[in-house]
């Protein structure tokens, strides 16, 4: 019966598109006569529902009207379920408009068309928790003076006070002085003026007559002078034992006991001393020990 009542109901929702005409009080006393001929005889329901839809003509809420006419066929406790004369009423065409008119998931259309107060929660996929951001801490570089880097180093013994080892210079921030091409690394070789084998113990930088040089890190002017050997030149200190020397300088441009900034210009390349062209000869140390700026500044590939 339920099912019959259910069924009576869907029809006359498409008849009530379909009726126009009467008005609301003569089409109810209409449809509840017609509707309990066709829910307590065997009829043809075909023919009944072509009969009813005959009988709306008139104009207004679809859904309102045909809410209003189920209930008074029915009763209450006829087969509508709770709450839905409010969801056919005509105010409710305004409701439904809002909430077709805003982004809603599947849990909530559901809800919304079961007429539920509220979304169950196993229906709701709960929110993934957003990934923690994960804040990494500025590194820690090693100690100064730890060995970073043990070289395999096959050569001759080294002079004392050098090392081919790459040691840590702590959080010292650096610069390349003079970015340009290696002409003479650092190690033994045959010297270019006097053909001597003996050990090189900075690095020479290709560059032109005139070019800036920058300081290495931020220090202090140790000591500036000039020599047959290394020309013009000065040293910066940059504390806790590092230190960085400039030779073959064609200008210097501070003075001893001058502050210092990293990449601040201290003088200009040149051949001065001895020297085959014009280049910088760049040596570091800690604490005495000569070190391999190779490890530590750039240079140019090609």
């Amino acid at each position: 019966m339920r099912l019959i009542q259910l069924g009576v109901c869907l029809a006359l929702f498409l008849a009530v598109f379909a009726g126009r005409g009467a008005s609301p009080s003569s089409r109810m006393a209409q449809l509840q006569q017609r509707l309990q001929t066709v829910l307590t005889a065997d009829t043809d329901f075909r023919a009944a529902f072509s009969a009813l839809g005959e009988s709306l003509s008139g104009q207004g809420p679809i859904l309102g009207e045909l809410g209003e006419f189920c209930i008074q066929v029915f009763g209450a406790e006829g087969g509508l379920p709770e709450g839905a004369e409010d969801y056919v009423a005509e105010t409710d065409f305004r409701t439904e408009q809002n909430f077709l008119n805003r982004p809603a998931d599947s849990a909530e259309k559901a809800a919304h068309y079961l007429r539920l107060e509220h979304v169950p929660e196993d229906w709701v996929t709960p929110p993934q928790p957003a990934a923690p951001v994960q804040i990494q801490a500025a590194p820690v570089a090693p100690a100064v003076g730890t060995v970073i880097l043990q070289a395999d180093y096959p050569g001759p013994a080294l002079p004392e006070n050098y090392t081919m080892d790459q040691i840590s210079l702590g959080n010292l921030q650096t610069v390349t002085p003079l970015l340009g091409h290696l002409r003479s690394t650092y190690g033994y070789r045959d010297h270019p003026v006097d053909g001597e084998y003996k050990f090189h113990n900075g690095v020479d930088i290709g560059g032109q007559e005139g070019d800036a040089i920058g300081a290495f890190a931020d220090g202090t002017v140790d000591y500036i002078g000039k020599n047959d050997t290394h020309g013009l030149y000065l040293q910066l200190d940059h504390g806790n034992g590092i230190k960085s020397f400039y030779a073959h300088c064609s200008k210097l441009c501070v003075s001893k006991g001058q502050l210092v900034a990293a990449g601040e210009k201290v003088a200009e390349v040149g051949s001065t001393g001895v020297a085959t062209g014009p280049h910088l000869h760049l040596e570091l140390k800690w604490n005495g020990l000569h070190l391999d700026p190779s490890y530590y500044v750039e240079f140019l590939s090609a």
